[in-house]
């Protein structure tokens, strides 16, 4: 039996969109958010309630610097699984050349080529959960409300890296939600800063909650294969060496000519390659950690200046004007406070540096460091994007609209352009807790043209401190709540 019989194609149309949001709505109301999270802003426990707290607040905290991310164009797409080909070549001609004037001559060979795919990553977090019927409540008349921070970790350049839901920083002494928006943000940039290097399928969840996406370590290395017939294609292969965790800080000046000398010809052959493949000019960028950028610079300008073959006269000596290589020094550093302008001298050519904390980085047993150098291809043919990032775009894929069809009003939403999907969830009662979810890869259609230089080991006198919790550089401090509340005498 029919249950919309009788009615017309319209509001049988209304009707089931009715049942299914009603569907929605109970099967959302079942899902708890939890109990609210200790660690409030003010009130009792509050961690700025104390009345002699004075108003400008300062910030300590260190977030990542993925330089990398702010130089890569970032693009949205629907699309799940696109494969990127590559030409690696034509077969070798086959025959005899011809006896005769009318003999047929020895027959062309067949194009080949690789394609790539590359898979999206998915990553989430969500706050901790907020008993809204807190409000923005006080302890008493001591309790102040006006303070100011100072520093703020999500500079304008950086805010697409996170979800675009928080307040500025200076808004963390303000209110609950705020504070719980910025825990997040600081949570969510570090937490996957790194993956953009050392993301990898392996690490998925068995049913698929988190997924990685092919970092940098696997596209830009050797043994690609076809993404469809498994076949290897050595022609899409990246230039991958090492260095042999040879210590640049304490190396002889013949070890330090070497990684110069090698550094060159590796940002040389890339550019012979863009050239014989009429893919030039090509445009790359060098990233690597700030303190071996430093290091690296240090020692820069002498060993540029002497490793190649040159003439001195027996009995003669060659020397190097300090003060021209200091200034060499300090040009190539340029402005290391805001990370811009940094470069390094290769055959007489300026090519940028990109300064990435999310660069994985290693303690050697003898006590050095040790991380990798990245020659990554931004553009090719003066202006083609060859290395970007993709994201699924919620909005483009009508995300907010199926979902206004199964669940309340304003459940959901997008930020950044659709690359965050935002989820209020059910609230339990008064508890109410946020969620983020996005899906992203690192696409590199040029991996022929990409580098890698390993084990460089380096020994600064005082390292940075880190935004990842799990280095020995990371360091925080206090706590997060307070225990000195109201403790007034009750009559019974």
């Amino acid at each position: 039996m029919d249950p919309f019989a009788g009615l017309t194609r319209q509001q049988k149309k209304l009707a089931n969109d009715y049942i299914l949001r009603k569907m929605g709505q109970m099967a959302l109301k079942a899902v708890p958010s939890g109990t609210p999270t200790a660690g409030y802003a003010h009130g009792a426990t509050g961690i700025f309630s104390h009345p002699a707290l004075e108003q400008p607040l300062y910030s300590a905290v260190v977030t990542p610097w993925t330089g990398l991310q702010y130089v890569l164009p970032v693009r949205g797409t629907i699309k799940t699984d696109p494969l990127y080909g590559i030409v690696t070549g034509v077969t070798a001609t086959s025959g005899s050349e011809p006896t005769g004037v009318c003999d047929d001559p020895p027959t062309v060979g067949l194009a080949k080529i690789c394609m790539q795919s590359y898979n999206l990553g998915r990553e989430s977090r969500q706050t901790s959960v907020l008993d809204i019927s807190r409000g923005d409540r006080v302890t008493d008349r001591g309790e102040h409300t006006d303070f100011v921070v100072y520093g703020n970790p999500f500079g304008s350049e950086r805010s697409w890296l996170v979800p675009g839901v928080s307040p500025e920083f200076g808004a963390l002494s303000m209110s609950e939600s705020a504070k719980r928006m910025v825990e997040f943000m600081v949570a969510w940039s570090r937490d996957f800063a790194g993956i953009i290097y050392t993301g990898n399928p392996i690490n998925n969840t068995s049913g698929g909650g988190y997924r990685e996406p092919q970092g940098l370590d696997i596209i830009i290395n050797t043994g690609h294969r076809d993404a469809e017939t498994a076949q290897l294609c050595p022609a899409a292969d990246s230039i991958v060496r090492s260095y042999g965790s040879i210590n640049i800080s304490i190396g002889t000046a013949q070890q330090r000519g070497d990684l110069v000398r090698l550094i060159s010809y590796v940002y040389r052959n890339l550019q012979q390659n863009a050239g014989q493949m009429n893919l030039a000019p090509l445009e790359i960028a060098i990233a690597m950690r700030f303190s071996l950028f430093y290091e690296l610079t240090e020692m820069w300008p002498i060993a540029y200046s002497t490793y190649r073959d040159s003439q001195v006269l027996t009995g003669s000596t060659n020397f190097v004007n300090n003060m021209d290589a200091q200034r060499m020094r300090d040009e190539m550093r340029n402005n290391l406070i805001m990370r811009s302008g940094q470069y390094l001298l290769i055959d007489g050519q300026r090519v940028p540096v990109v300064i990435d904390d999310s660069i994985t980085e290693t303690t050697l047993v003898n006590g050095a460091l040790s991380s990798s150098i990245y020659f990554v291809p931004l553009r090719i043919l003066g202006g083609r994007e060859a290395t970007f990032i993709e994201y699924f775009d919620y909005s483009a894929a009508n995300v907010i609209k199926n979902a206004g069809m199964m669940a309340p009003q304003d459940t959901y939403s997008v930020s950044d352009n659709g690359r965050f999907l935002l989820h209020k969830k059910p609230p339990t009662n008064f508890c109410t807790q946020l969620l983020g979810l996005t899906e992203w890869r690192v696409v590199c259609t040029t991996p022929h043209l990409a580098a890698r230089i390993t084990n460089i080991a380096y020994s600064p006198l005082i390292h940075e401190r880190s935004g990842d919790p799990s280095s020995g550089y990371f360091v925080n401090g206090g706590r997060t709540t307070r225990t000195g509340s109201p403790s007034y005498y009750t009559q019974t």
